[in-house]
């Protein structure tokens, strides 16, 4: 409740909140209701179960449906982050001084213990978070999204949602198509708190986030799974190399090759240490960071062997263009 509270105290002069949920038995449809109670610039609405998209999207179409043509804007963001009363301000800012007609800020992790895994998630999630100040990689977040409402129109972001899984990455695919950059919103950050992550739970992540990629921007996919192999195959061969010194065996040169190479990435895991906003201690970010790399390289394997996507207690049977097949529960 506190958190959908801060999205209606904003500090914004015209917006209104539409809140989407799937059913009246989704827990959040009563919190909802109450919370919106005699508040002009919120509404509610029921989307109903999807058949032939993910769910998330059957939502956020609902939601467009309801705001209509009269806005010039859409922002879009989820429930499980709290944001600051300027955070709509900040995400709108791009669009309305005319630099794009998208932005898009973005998250950090938050951990709430200090268990490998939630570190783990918080290391990956940074790494995207770098990359968006890069403009040929800075794409849409579903959590921090303002689009022109013209431009849903004109790249009919609506029939696309209709048919895929996933609301940003097909949205990104559909930019790049387009040739419409994202611009980058400026403090438009949220925090995601997250404890108690389990590697079970950790690796189901990684595994959406990778798969969407191989169904809408296939070359990202190819490419990351490249530089994920090759650093955990050069990772693992080091150590290798080190344990097979201890006992004597090996080449006398592949010792301070693999220290090298070894140390190089330690230190640029502690580079990438002093960006994250609350970093845990060295020790563990390491621990985190070698454990990230494994991970996502043996997530990423995954998902060339699978058409299936499993969120949220449904699974969906996905084509190789990325539409929405069948829908059943799991």
């Amino acid at each position: 409740a506190e958190r959908l509270e801060a999205l209606l105290q904003q500090d914004y002069p015209n917006y209104q909140v539409i809140f989407a949920t799937r059913d009246r038995q989704d827990p959040a449809t009563g919190l909802i209701a109450a919370l919106i109670w005699g508040k002009a610039r919120a509404r509610l609405v029921v989307a109903g179960p999807a058949r032939n998209c993910g769910q998330k999207n059957y939502n956020l179409l609902a939601g467009v449906r309801l705001a209509g043509a009269d806005p010039e804007i859409l922002a879009f963001c989820d429930s499980n982050q709290k944001a600051p009363p300027d955070f709509l301000r900040r995400l709108a800012a791009p669009v309305l001084r005319g630099e794009g007609q998208v932005a898009s800020g973005y998250h950090h992790i938050v951990p709430g213990d200090d268990r490998v895994a939630t570190w783990g998630r918080a290391i990956a999630v940074l790494t995207l978070y770098l990359t968006k100040a890069v403009p040929w990689l800075n794409q849409p977040w579903g959590g921090a999204t303002a689009i022109r409402r013209d431009l849903v129109t004109a790249l009919r972001v609506e029939q696309l949602w209709a048919e895929t899984v996933v609301d940003d990455v097909s949205l990104a695919a559909r930019l790049i198509q387009a040739r419409v950059p994202v611009s980058l919103a400026a403090g438009a950050d949220l925090a995601t708190p997250v404890k108690g992550e389990t590697l079970a739970s950790w690796q189901n992540w990684l595994f959406r986030q990778w798969i969407y990629l191989k169904y809408y921007l296939p070359g990202s996919w190819l490419a990351a799974g490249a530089l994920l192999y090759l650093l955990t195959g050069l990772t693992l061969a080091s150590l290798v190399r080190l344990l097979l010194a201890l006992w004597g065996w090996g080449t006398p040169g592949a010792v301070p090759i693999s220290l090298a190479f070894l140390g190089g990435l330690g230190v640029l895991a502690l580079l990438l240490r002093r960006q994250h906003p609350r970093p845990c201690s060295p020790p563990l970010w390491l621990a985190a960071f070698f454990s990230c790399l494994c991970v996502a390289a043996r997530v990423h394997f995954k998902t060339c062997l699978t058409q299936k996507i499993s969120w949220r207690g449904l699974v969906y049977q996905v084509d190789w263009r990325g539409r929405v097949a069948s829908i059943r529960g799991e």
